[in-house]
């Protein structure tokens, strides 16, 4: 799985430790931390390409961009890490609008194809995708 680090030095060596660790198990697509104060793509490990907006997939059709391609750009990064974000930010108002004193430890999202955890910290938002299980 290709690894983009996007500010080195910035996840302490023990994220990007467990981050590897994660990564290395079975199933598991992609993995992602991301700054929680400016939602910075700290990290990125596996391929993105699959989560990418029908007119994002439609546009790189159009512009001749390869879907192979590493970029972060290209690979559909910043695009899930926003879609993301605003899932987590969303979360959080329901959460607070529920019991402000209350905060999200864990989000997770099932689909057919894919199912995303999502731990929130003080700090970081890491994300942790892998293939849904047949039934």
């Amino acid at each position: 799985m290709p690894s983009t680090d996007a500010s080195t030095g910035s996840v302490p060596s023990s994220v990007s430790e467990t981050i590897s660790r994660l990564s290395a198990k079975p199933n598991v697509k992609a993995t992602m931390v991301l700054d929680r104060s400016n939602n910075a793509i700290l990290q990125t490990n596996g391929s993105f390409v699959s989560f990418r907006s029908a007119d994002s997939m439609r546009s790189a059709v159009n512009t001749g961009v390869a879907s192979e391609t590493t970029s972060i750009k290209e690979d559909g990064v910043e695009e899930f890490a926003g879609m993301i974000s605003s899932f987590v930010s969303s979360a959080g108002g329901l959460v607070q609008d529920l019991d402000t004193e209350d905060d999200i430890k864990l989000l997770r999202l099932r689909t057919k194809k894919h199912e995303l955890v999502i731990v929130p910290d003080a700090k970081y938002i890491f994300v942790v995708v892998h293939d849904t299980p047949p039934a």
